[in-house]
């Protein structure tokens, strides 16, 4: 994960426990531009990447230019654009106003690169099962 850090802005880091483990403190990092690879990859540990926006379109743009869309999260005091910008970000799951995106009762899962189908929820079994009809005639 420290590779992402190289040559970045880097706008906090908060602090990791020491001693045995793999610990990574948590990170916000400006990100240098659409092309940085905080903006592009997937990344799964404590980093954040920040980047400006100057309205609603241009931040559904940015959100989009990735082929990953595992989840995210729209912060906004105006319900009526989360619902919105919800609609048109292409992830599979996201959250308005809270960064808990994961429920065991609804399906999880990504959009374009991101995930293997739909983890969790009551239909789960059939992204990861194919239905097969067989016709026997004994007679």
């Amino acid at each position: 994960m420290s590779s992402y850090l190289d040559g970045a802005n880097i706008a906090f880091r908060g602090s990791a426990p020491e001693g045995k483990g793999f610990y990574f403190a948590p990170t916000v990092v400006m990100a240098n531009g659409l092309n940085d690879r905080c903006m592009t990859d997937e990344i799964f540990g404590p980093i954040v990447a920040v980047h400006a926006f100057e309205d609603e379109a241009e931040a559904i743009e940015i959100a989009n230019a990735t082929e990953f869309g595992l989840s995210g999260s729209i912060w906004t005091r105006d319900i009526g654009r989360g619902i919105r910008v919800a609609r048109a970000v292409e992830s599979g799951n996201l959250s308005v106003n809270s960064h808990s995106s994961v429920r065991f009762n609804t399906p999880f899962g990504g959009f374009k690169q991101s995930g293997l189908g739909r983890e969790l929820g009551p239909d789960a079994p059939l992204h990861f099962t194919e239905e097969k009809n067989v016709f026997i005639t004994t007679d």
